[in-house]
């Protein structure tokens, strides 16, 4: 059994990464290095060949999980600074997501990203026109566009848990932007189940946890909350 356990770990896929730059081209000028994972399955991120001074800005918060199938975790590595990174609205969009979650600031994504505030600023604003559901819903989002940003989150969610290949990286984040504009925008049985699906990428994430029973009681449910 012991033998057993060895080979599968030792056949174990290791997590491939699919890099791009600031500018959205594939790079190979980076290297991305994974650590332990922790009771999830989610390990911690780090940069590892470096030319420049490169910035981590996806997956949002430097931590993935192996996905479900044979592709690769997508991951942009910026250099710190490049204005031309500001005209890419994936990048502005990865660089957004913390700040519309509440975990940082447009002064501590500005600091980590080397523009100014005021830039980042506008850049975040232009991001509601973008094509892209996913993009689109983070810059409502920011913008208080509640009802509008649930929508186009919510399909971003969908297309994401739809993909042959599901990247839990990509799930959560969108998992949790979709949770919360649904819950601003009222809607919070749909709120419960976005935060739900960010839930079963990360069962120990106390904060989804904690989200999802407000969005129950809220919705009358509360007799579901903490399930």
């Amino acid at each position: 059994m012991k033998a057993g356990c060895f080979l599968l770990l030792f056949a174990a896929p290791l997590m491939q990464f699919h890099i791009t730059d600031g500018r959205g081209k594939e790079t190979s000028a980076v290297t991305i290095e994974f650590g332990a994972p922790d009771a999830d399955g989610w390990r911690p991120l780090k940069i590892g060949k470096v030319k420049g001074e490169p910035v981590m800005v996806w997956p949002f918060d430097a931590r993935a999980k192996q996905p479900d199938g044979p592709e690769p975790v997508p991951a942009i590595v910026m250099q710190r600074g490049d204005e031309k990174a500001l005209a890419n609205k994936a990048v502005v969009a990865a660089a957004a997501t913390p700040v519309v979650l509440g975990i940082s600031t447009v002064d501590d994504a500005a600091r980590r990203t080397g523009f100014t505030s005021a830039a980042l600023t506008r850049a975040f604003g232009d991001l509601g026109a973008a094509d892209d559901a996913f993009e689109k819903g983070v810059g409502l989002l920011y913008a208080g566009k509640y009802a509008d940003a649930a929508a186009s989150l919510s399909i971003a969610l969908r297309e994401r848990q739809r993909q042959l290949t599901r990247v839990p990286s990509d799930i959560y984040p969108a998992a949790m932007l979709a949770g919360l504009a649904l819950t601003r925008a009222g809607k919070f049985d749909e709120a419960a189940v976005a935060y739900l699906a960010a839930l079963k990428q990360r069962p120990s994430d106390d904060v989804a946890a904690r989200l999802r029973d407000e969005a129950l009681v809220k919705a009358g449910k509360p007799e579901a909350a903490g399930r």
